[in-house]
């Protein structure tokens, strides 16, 4: 039984999959397995998938018969994988090469608690590929216990990428079946689940962040699925509902879900036709209101951490506005 499972959904990221797969490879923890999924691409990304399946034995390779999305298809990962803990890599993202080593080891002398996280940086490119940042953070571990600190929830990253999740914890668990922002009630449900997180903030994660591709993208212009977010809010309370934690985490949980939908109405405002993005906003502002309340009882320092004061202000004139029609 391997260490560590890594899961890597790919679709048609031929331009950075060997920057991927090479952090993969260069692991100074070699007891891992490195599930690779293709969803059905259409350029040269199975081409290379093989060339490392062929050189490297822990490298497995699956292919989905039809495009699957990323969630079907990282659930189809978790159903494969056969490691103590479970770990996922977009593919055009890359890793330090010490990660899992690290990750792990932290595992062992705690216990093998339920999660463990680390540092994530956003970065343009591969710029540092080959640099060793294992230095950065080193000295800042720390062990959270999420009953006894429930609000710590909030300042953890919602990405998948940047945790190693307990295999026994994530094993009966689906991801939703949305377009975007499925990692949300994954890693939030996961977090406030465990009894132990162990916190390794050294830079071991570099996620490409690409403001004219990808999903982050595709939000920044007009699109029919952002009211998504409200499938994924919703199954963020009834994860915690159906596993009895939700009564402990209840403000929490609504603290997440309206910053998670407040974030998604903050990016229809780079929308271009003004007409199209008032009317999704206010319709937005509505399902919130009538879903989550208002702002009252939430911590408005730790919101705007989350969403900055701009669209909270947004959603209070909405709010008050609703309270004058009502007079």
């Amino acid at each position: 039984m391997p260490k560590v499972s890594v899961i890597v959904p790919v679709y048609n990221s031929e331009q950075e999959l060997r920057d991927c797969l090479d952090s993969l490879v260069e692991q100074t923890e070699k007891d891992i397995e490195i599930i690779v999924i293709d969803d059905a691409s259409t350029d040269n990304s199975p081409e290379i998938e093989a060339e490392y399946q062929k050189k490297y034995p822990n490298v497995k390779v699956y292919r989905n018969e039809r495009n699957l999305g990323q969630s079907e298809t990282r659930n189809r990962g978790i159903e494969l994988a056969e490691g103590d803990y479970i770990a996922f890599l977009d593919s055009d993202d890359y890793v330090n090469p010490g990660m899992y080593e690290e990750l792990y080891q932290a595992a062992v002398d705690n216990n093998m608690p339920e999660l463990i996280v680390t540092g994530l940086s956003f970065v343009k490119g591969n710029e540092y590929r080959k640099k060793d940042l294992t230095f950065i953070g080193k000295q800042s571990t720390t062990i959270i216990h999420p009953m006894d600190n429930p609000d710590q929830v909030f300042f953890e990253s919602p990405s998948l990428c940047n945790k190693l999740f307990r295999k026994d914890t994530v094993k009966n668990y689906k991801f939703l079946d949305v377009s975007a922002w499925e990692d949300i009630a994954f890693s939030y449900s996961r977090f406030m689940e465990a009894n132990t997180v162990i916190s390794k903030p050294t830079a071991n994660y570099f996620y490409r962040r690409d403001v004219s591709n990808g999903v982050s993208a595709k939000n920044f212009k007009e699109n029919d699925k952002i009211t998504d977010i409200f499938v994924v809010a919703d199954e963020l309370e009834e994860e915690l509902k159906r596993n009895g934690k939700y009564p402990f985490f209840a403000d929490q949980i609504r603290g997440l879900q309206i910053a998670c939908c407040l974030q998604r109405v903050d990016e229809v405002n780079n929308w271009q036709d003004e007409e199209t993005k008032t009317n999704v906003k206010n319709m937005m502002f509505s399902t919130m209101l009538e879903k989550y309340g208002t702002l009252d009882g939430i911590d408005t320092g730790i919101l705007s951490s989350k969403t900055g004061f701009r669209i909270m202000d947004e959603y209070n004139d909405y709010v008050n506005d609703q309270k004058g029609r009502k007079r």
